[in-house]
């Protein structure tokens, strides 16, 4: 009997010790205490391009769950920032000017209680808008003009290019999307004519710049007329015909574009190698000034990917051999992916501009005339040994 009063002694002790443990302060947030943290303190700002990185010094209550930062990047236009309990910083971007801006900060706890707000004031570097606004350039080119920029943070950014018509009113001619280093763009279609261009830039948040303007004259150009267009065989050239009599090298300089339709292109057959070529007849002499070139459709399946070409070099010639001794470089190209996603993901711009628009290149001054064109692929984007090509067409002055 002893032994079992000192048993229950020692059970009832050690309870009431374990009760008087769970009363001492562990550190962990109770429920019935979600007070609103502190307000923010020791705040440090570090300006970037278009915002800033607030620094500060993370509040002591346990109940801390996040830092919110509240700001208007323009008149009416607000964003909100939030920033972990593991970080001492929060970043607002999106400001299109370098001019003064305030931010409001709130420290809030997991019940979502906000501490007393403390208010920042930023001056944010130089915006990518201001930059690429600021060195817009234009260029007269054969049919149109060249507008070309810098955007060295590789911002998603959206060009307007414009002109204006026969009452001098503003009108767009089209939009181009980029996030490269450098941006260059070319419209055309435009007669000889001295005519003003303008350009306007939208970052993703919805800013705009102000105008760029340009007084230009394109130069004079034409399309070579397709009528005469005819495949010229040569020992050398890789046929086309892959799937069929509808993918053949006629295909790519028939004048039809079909973005969506995946056929009647030029395709070569797997296992033919790199780099391969094929040769064409344009019918006439002619001094080049550019081209554009469409990739088979649709966009989402085939374009910027397998065997769009990425790497090649066109070759004029007035009388044509197969050893490449009669021939002359006009050009070799890259082609670039306006949106610099990788290999595999394109956006809906990507796709539209490769199969649709169509992608513009320049030949450099100085090429003499020429009848007979070779092209030369070298390199695929999916770096496979066949390739595809939608359609090609030339601009530029024929000679008589």
């Amino acid at each position: 009997m002893k032994m079992k009063k000192i048993t229950y002694m020692t059970l009832i002790c050690g309870l009431l010790l374990a009760a008087m443990g769970c009363t001492e302060d562990q550190g962990y947030i109770r429920l019935d205490d979600d007070s609103a943290p502190s307000p923010i303190t020791d705040i440090r700002v570090e300006p970037t391009p278009g915002g800033a990185r607030i620094f500060y010094a993370i509040p002591p209550e346990p109940s801390f769950r996040y830092v919110r930062a509240d700001y208007a990047i323009r008149e009416g236009v607000w964003r909100e920032t939030r920033s972990s309990s593991y970080v001492n910083f929060v970043e607002v971007v999106g400001f299109p000017s370098t001019d003064e801006y305030e931010v409001t900060l709130y420290a809030v706890s997991s019940g979502e209680k906000a501490s007393e707000p403390v208010k920042v004031k930023i001056n944010p570097l130089t915006p990518p808008l201001l930059e690429v606004y600021g060195t817009m350039t234009f260029q007269e080119t054969f049919g149109g003009v060249t507008v070309a920029f810098e955007n060295s943070g590789e911002a998603s950014m959206a060009v307007a290019i414009l002109t204006t018509d026969e009452n001098g009113e503003w009108y767009e001619i089209d939009t181009y999307y980029n996030q490269s280093r450098n941006g260059r763009f070319t419209v055309r279609g435009f007669a000889a004519e001295e005519r003003v261009f303008g350009a306007v830039a939208r970052d993703r948040f919805g800013s705009l710049s102000d105008t760029a303007k340009a007084t230009v004259t394109p130069i004079f150009e034409e399309e070579i007329p397709k009528g005469n267009f005819r495949v010229y065989p040569l020992a050398s050239d890789t046929e086309g015909g892959h799937g069929g009599a509808q993918n053949t090298i006629d295909k790519a300089i028939d004048g039809r574009i079909a973005p969506n339709g995946g056929v009647a292109v030029h395709h070569t057959a797997p296992g033919t190698g790199m780099p391969q070529h094929f040769t064409f007849d344009m019918g006439t002499r002619a001094t080049l000034s550019r081209y554009k070139l469409w990739h088979r459709g649709p966009g989402a399946s085939w374009a910027y990917q397998l065997g769009a070409p990425r790497v090649w070099e066109i070759y004029g010639s007035n009388n044509p051999t197969d050893d490449w001794s009669s021939w002359i470089l006009l050009g070799t190209f890259e082609a670039q992916k306006p949106s610099g996603e990788p290999v595999g993901t394109n956006t809906a711009e990507d796709n539209r501009y490769a199969t649709e628009i169509g992608e513009d290149y320049d030949f450099p001054d100085g090429n003499p005339p020429v009848r007979y064109i070779r092209f030369r692929t070298i390199e695929t984007w999916g770096f496979v040994d066949y390739m595809y090509l939608g359609e090609i067409s030339l601009w530029g002055r024929v000679e008589q």
